[in-house]
């Protein structure tokens, strides 16, 4: 274990941080006219928030309306993005308070609001606000008084995976690198973990979980008490091993500010050293003598190291995945065109986390060739890290049969659905009686990524309907192509 002296040290060498800027509690009051006094609104699990508030009078007889909202700062701006609003007392709220009685009623309250969506992490908009009646509310001085809120803090951890080059000795360029897209983002702290010096150890990735657990326990010793903590784990390959580690020890060690703060896991081409993970084969190699070659080396090592398999483990909030299984000729610049090692899904989970899977596998996508997971993810989806705003899929394609898709002539059923715009979309079909497909048509989706297919004629018969799309995974390098595919279902056509 590093030395707190050593681990300052190289911390400023890496650029990151030493510590969390301390911000005060401001106690905030916030009023609905005379009627109604919101007091505080805290939160417990990052999936809920529990909102105290005042009735002075006997005599709402009326709902009043509340809203939720992350914000830069604890005064509320009507341009702040909103995360829920609702009537009190009326259609779609509780019909009672925590206590079991009406919240109109006369008195002291206190209201829990389910979050179906949870609170994950914000940077740019770490407070999150409660405020009364916000149709009306301007963001003026004088609406502070309508505002109550609390403020989140967010620590992003960045692991790289084994077999790191010995000269990196400050860690993997792709993690120093992303640590310093994330501070700018808004993350309060950045750790891009090292572990290079052992990552060419068998065995070791599992080792280093409880010393990332640590350094994260340190962080959430400098932030304000009962103040929620988010974390963001990102992890490579053998790194997802590491984070999953640090994640079950963060479980068992129970820390308040941790369990108030959204835990998300970003898992890219997790692969741990172990013959025995899910979903069969694990790398493609090339043909003839080194790629058997290469095959032998990569069992025996992970033979030897048998790594525990990455788990989302039930106190994290919200985890994604994004894999690769090119094969070896289409990897561009990986491992000198000898082996590409696949993203092993689907991954373990233990709870009930909703878990997004994202399938990169296309043309130029590899595990750390030319262009790999890591570096499509930062350049896609590190941008929109930090007001957490959406990302243009490339994987998305889904549709089906268009409602009365029957034309005049009876023969030409047609298909819309979505896929990323611009991708190019293929829809073929399986007559029941013939194992050879047949090519309705194609279609380009547009800017907003909507598409339809109005099919060729058709014999009668019952036909299995099947889309593929050819997306541009980057725009950045040339031929970086994903390949997604769907069922449409199955259509039966009869001119009669």
């Amino acid at each position: 274990m590093l030395s707190a002296f050593a681990l300052r040290r190289l911390r400023n060498a890496r650029g990151v941080r030493p510590s969390l800027e301390v911000l005060g509690r401001r106690e905030l009051l916030a009023s609905l006219g005379p009627s109604v006094v919101l007091d505080s609104v805290t939160t417990l699990d990052s999936r809920s928030v529990t909102i105290e508030y005042d009735v002075p009078q006997p005599g709402l007889d009326q709902s009043w309306e509340l809203g939720l909202y992350r914000s830069s700062d604890d005064r509320f701006d009507p341009s702040d993005p909103a995360v829920t609003r609702l009537a009190v007392g009326g259609p779609g709220a509780p019909a009672v308070d925590d206590d079991g009685i009406s919240p109109l009623a006369a008195g002291h309250h206190r209201l829990t609001v389910p979050l179906p969506e949870g609170l994950p992490p914000n940077p740019e908009h770490p407070y999150v606000l409660a405020v009364a009646d916000p149709s009306r509310a301007s963001g003026g001085e004088a609406d502070s008084q309508a505002v109550a809120s609390f403020r989140k803090y967010t620590i992003g951890v960045l692991t790289h995976g084994g077999f790191q080059s010995k000269s990196d000795k400050w860690g993997a360029p792709w993690a120093l690198h992303m640590a310093k897209q994330l501070r700018e983002l808004g993350y309060d702290l950045v750790i891009p973990y090292n572990w290079v010096a052992e990552s060419r150890t068998a065995g070791a990735a599992a080792k280093q979980g409880p010393r990332v657990a640590r350094l994260i326990e340190l962080a959430v010793a400098k932030v304000p008490d009962g103040e929620p903590v988010d974390v963001h784990f990102i992890g490579h390959s053998e790194g997802t091993v590491v984070n999953s580690v640090a994640m079950r020890v963060l479980q068992l060690e129970d820390s308040p500010q941790l369990t108030a703060g959204y835990l998300k896991a970003t898992l890219l081409d997790p692969h741990a050293a172990n013959n025995n993970a899910p979903g069969g084969r694990q790398y493609s190699v090339s043909s003839g003598f080194l790629g058997t070659l290469a095959r032998w080396v990569i069992d025996g090592y992970q033979q030897r190291a048998k790594d525990p398999l990455p788990v989302i483990w039930d106190n994290v909030d919200g985890a994604e995945v994004y894999y690769q299984r090119t094969p070896i000729a289409g990897a561009k610049g990986s491992n000198d065109g000898i082996y590409n090692l696949w993203g092993q899904v689907p991954v373990p989970v233990r709870g009930e986390t909703p878990v997004r899977y994202y399938n990169l596998t296309g043309v130029g996508i590899s595990h750390t060739g030319d262009v790999s997971v890591v570096d499509w993810y930062q350049v896609h989806v590190v941008p929109t890290l930090g007001d957490n705003s959406p990302f243009v899929d490339p994987t998305l394609l889904i549709g089906g049969p268009s409602t009365g898709y029957e034309t005049p002539q009876g023969r030409q059923p047609a298909f819309q659905g979505e896929a990323a715009p611009g991708a190019l979309v293929r829809l073929r079909a399986w007559p029941r009686s013939s194992p050879r497909p047949l090519v309705l048509g194609g279609s380009v989706a547009d800017a907003t990524g909507n598409w339809a297919v109005v099919s060729r004629p058709l014999p009668d018969g019952t036909y299995r309907v099947q889309a593929r799309g050819v997306a541009v995974a980057d725009p950045t390098w040339p031929r970086v192509l994903v390949v997604p595919s769907a069922r449409l279902g199955t259509i039966k056509v009869d001119a009669a």
